[in-house]
Formats: C-alpha cells, structure tokens, sequence
C-alpha cells in the first residue's frame, strides 16, 4: 500500500513537472493580471486559515520558565506569479505562484508577555504552488 502511494505520488509530481516544462509560452499581460489578482486572494486566504497563523499563535514553556510565541505569515510583498500556456490543444494554463512564509517569535516572563511583545521574523521558507487552468477558473 505504501509503495503504490508513493508510486502515485512520484507519477503526480512528475506529470507536474511535465505539464510546466511543456508550458513554455507565457501568457499575456491579461491573463498574468487575473492570476495575480487570483494569488493574492489565495494567499489572504492562506494567512487567514494558516493553522499556525497570528490569531492560532503557539504560546510554548521553555525550560528557563519564559514562555515563546511563535506564529507564521506570509507578506505580499514576497509574491511573485508567472502564468504559461500548456502546449495542450485544448485552452490551458499554468501558473507558478512563489511566495516566502515568515516564522515570527516573541518570548516573555508570561503567555501575556510573550504574545504582546515585539516579534523578530526567525526563519523564512520558501514555496512555490502550482495552479492549473483549463478554462474554469484557477485551480
């Protein structure tokens, strides 16, 4: 059952991977403009629900007694889309939406404390998403 997961896993990526390599003409400026306009509601989205955002923030003891607030959010300003045509017959797109999520800490004698103190981003990660769409809306 494992192996077959993984199969499927390792064939989904590379079907992936395919898709964007063939999609190697860009789209216009209008079509960039909608999916920009659909990334940034995506990633409002994401900031909202991140189930370690700022309104789900990690309160954790340390060992010293202090206690750590961590949460994560992504800044508009990291965004950056590019969308491609797929060299499929039928209408199709892709676009790549790359942003960087931000892991914030804040430390303090109490959970009060160490949730109104100033956060300093401690770590950044970055993603890359992949959308499709074949006519129907960004997916």
């Amino acid at each position: 059952m494992r192996s077959a997961r993984k199969l499927l896993t390792s064939l989904f990526i590379c079907l992936l991977l395919c898709t964007t390599a063939q999609a190697s003409q860009p789209g216009s400026p209008e079509e960039l403009a909608a999916f920009k306009n659909f990334a940034i509601g995506w990633v409002v989205k994401l900031n909202k629900s991140h189930i370690k955002g700022f309104s789900r923030m990690e309160i954790l003891p340390l060992k010293d007694g202090t206690y750590l607030a961590r949460y994560h959010a992504i800044s508009p300003d990291t965004v950056s889309c590019k969308v491609k045509k797929t060299s499929a017959k039928t209408k199709g797109m892709v676009g790549l939406l790359k942003y960087i999520e931000t892991i914030y800490e804040s430390r303090g004698k109490t959970p009060q404390e160490a949730r109104a103190n100033k956060f300093k981003p401690v770590k950044n990660i970055r993603i890359t998403e992949i959308f499709s769409n074949s006519g129907k809306g960004w997916r």
